[in-house]
């Protein structure tokens, strides 16, 4: 049975409950759209929120933070003594060099595991991740001599997850969930971990709540022991929270991204500070001198929005605690916890206007472009979408055909038979299952309303992610006019806002 952490009050942890409520202002900032929030000192809660329709139960992408998870198995690997870091790529992946006929290399053959965890692979360019990423990896030439220069590689991220299941006889995530899920409280059925094609478990495919990244900051911040247990080599774990490479040189020119790298995590700004970080401010920060760790799921606007998020919780939560508790404060704390409870995304504009529904009901067949209800759009600015290749190959991301249909209180979009958007009209975030390319992967909730007379919008927030589409119906007698948008959240910055697909379709 899954131990609950002790929740305490802020002052029990050194800080004052106003304080904390300070901190959560602070992290609602214009270039971020915040969703889940929690922070932990000596293993116990003291603040923890979400914004709704956001909840604890609620699995979340973590984009790159999932390196971390991988990077454990890792060190339980290593500590069970089935690996060793100084273990040559080439040698792992014999059999995979003669398959793909990769041509001797003397660098290639000083890679190894080491210089994977600590993104040093000699690379000049990221190799492709495709259907055979693998081979891609290994025939990437390397130009600079292993483990001297950084290099940001999802790939050979990748290649780590391959590791583990080539060395534990089992996928990734199985692993994981009997070695250290189950000890620390994480639910490995709940869990969810993406697969490439081939079969392996991949970035940047996982999705967990906010409470499970906490658990593995707080893993990390005991130095791999939980329950007595020593999962992990405290002589791993302390490696792993240093900076094993500078990163000054990083072209992202955010400033946590350029103070050093550590084993499938970053260094902190602030000293002493380490922290799992997937894009769009996916963060677990470790700050091990004071036993504090913080999980936080947002929606950031990048490269600044994650930035301001991580410096007003240095500003106002971390520089702000002190070593011993603080005089308990009954009505701020009263008040904190109302103030987290209250917390939700801004709604939509409700539905004003009141038009002849029937000119929009009915069933229609796409006759010409391309309609698209895809909702997992490039994790950076550009038209690739790493997800696409966790895609199930029986559900296409463009629609033939769809239908339209209306209650009083909410518009009916169903795309191909299959994936129904239940789109309501007040503006409210009504959470909804809608089947998509990602199966597992279902909460969304869709707001409707008319633009005018012949215009209807549907915008849909995946709740599993930060991804938000915009579907528009322009009707003109029995000829639907579509176009899709898909924005990062907050802001419609151009080169951050999809007009992915313009479509035309008539009444069948």
């Amino acid at each position: 049975m899954k131990k609950q952490l002790e929740r305490i009050s802020p002052e029990k942890a050194g800080i004052s409950s106003r304080q904390v409520k300070k901190c959560i202002e602070a992290l609602m900032h214009d270039h971020a759209e915040i969703h889940g929030f929690m922070a932990a000192r000596d293993g116990k809660v003291f603040t923890e929120c979400w914004w709704k329709p956001y909840g604890p139960d609620l699995v979340h992408s973590n984009h790159s933070l999932g390196k971390s998870f991988t990077a454990t198995a890792i060190g339980i690997l290593c500590t069970q003594g089935k690996l060793d870091l100084n273990e040559r790529i080439v040698d792992i992946f014999s059999d995979e060099m003669l398959a793909y006929q990769v041509p001797h290399n003397e660098k290639l053959d000083r890679l190894n595991v080491r210089h994977l965890l600590m993104m040093s692979t000699g690379m000049e360019q990221n190799p492709m991740l495709n259907d055979d990423w693998i081979g891609e990896f290994l025939k990437q030439p390397i130009v600079y001599e292993p483990g001297e220069h950084f290099l940001y590689n999802t790939s050979g991220a990748c290649m780590l997850g391959a590791i583990v299941e080539k060395k534990a006889g089992m996928g990734l995530l199985e692993f994981l969930d009997r070695e250290l899920f189950c000890k620390i409280g994480i639910s490995g059925e709940d869990f969810v971990w993406l697969k490439f094609k081939n079969g392996y478990y991949a970035e940047p495919g996982t999705f967990s709540k906010t409470e499970d990244n906490l658990r593995l900051a707080m893993f990390y911040l005991n130095y791999g022991k939980w329950d007595g247990e020593q999962i992990v080599s405290e002589e791993w774990m302390k490696n792993a929270l240093s900076i094993q490479i500078d990163t000054a040189e990083n072209t992202d020119g955010v400033l946590d991204c350029r103070v050093g790298y550590g084993w499938q995590l970053w260094a902190c700004s602030m000293p002493g500070v380490f922290r799992f970080d997937g894009g769009q401010g996916q963060y677990g920060i470790i700050w091990p001198e004071k036993n504090l760790v913080v999980a936080l799921h947002e929606g950031g606007l990048g490269p600044d929005g994650p930035q301001i998020t991580i410096e007003a919780i240095y500003d106002e939560l971390m520089r702000k605690i002190c070593d011993e508790p603080l005089p308990e404060d009954g009505d701020a704390l009263h008040e904190l916890r109302e103030f987290e409870q209250s917390l939700a995304v801004p709604e939509k504009k409700p539905n004003t206007l009141q038009v002849n529904l029937s000119s929009f009901e009915g069933k229609y067949r796409i006759v010409s472009g391309d309609a698209d209800c895809d909702p997992w759009v490039s994790v950076s600015p550009g038209s690739y979408n790493f997800f696409r290749a966790f895609f199930d190959p029986m559900k296409k991301e463009s629609f033939e055909c769809f239908s339209l249909s209306f209650t009083e209180e909410k518009c009916v979009f169903t795309a191909d038979d299959y994936a129904v958007f239940e789109a309501y009209f007040d503006g409210k975030y009504h959470i909804v299952e809608t089947d998509n390319p990602l199966s597992k992967i279902r909460k969304t909730a869709s707001t409707a309303r008319f633009i005018d007379e012949n215009t209807l919008e549907i915008t849909t927030k995946w709740l599993n992610s930060w991804f938000e589409n915009v579907i528009t119906f322009k009707n003109e007698g029995d000829t639907m006019y579509i176009t899709t948008s898909k924005d990062r959240l907050q802001e419609a910055i151009p080169e951050l806002r999809y007009t992915v697909h313009h479509a035309i379709a008539k009444r069948e």
